[in-house]
């Protein structure tokens, strides 16, 4: 069964490569020039970051539940933000 600890540091590294993919893109894209390295930096680490999650070894299904929800919950709370910005800037 996975350690409490292992749950929340894996938890803590899939927050911050998917904050780092998220803003590599948009930083990628809408930068200036100058900005546009920074932003293929952090899509660069937080390709990295993911494949260091996905290349750890547990089998525990406990382990693997939390990262799942932690994930959707993370991509739930950014559509939503995206989503509010959207209506923000329409209206």
């Amino acid at each position: 069964m996975a350690e409490t600890s292992e749950i929340a540091i894996s938890m803590l590294i899939v927050g911050s490569a998917l904050s780092m993919l998220l803003m590599g893109l948009l930083i990628s894209y809408y930068g200036s020039s100058k900005t546009r390295n920074v932003g293929i930096l952090f899509l660069a680490l937080g390709i990295a970051l993911m494949y260091y999650v996905t290349s750890m070894a547990y089998d525990s299904v406990v382990f693997m539940n939390s990262i799942l929800a932690f994930i959707g919950g993370m991509l739930g709370g950014i559509i939503g933000i995206v989503i509010f910005l959207i209506a923000i800037i329409k209206s």
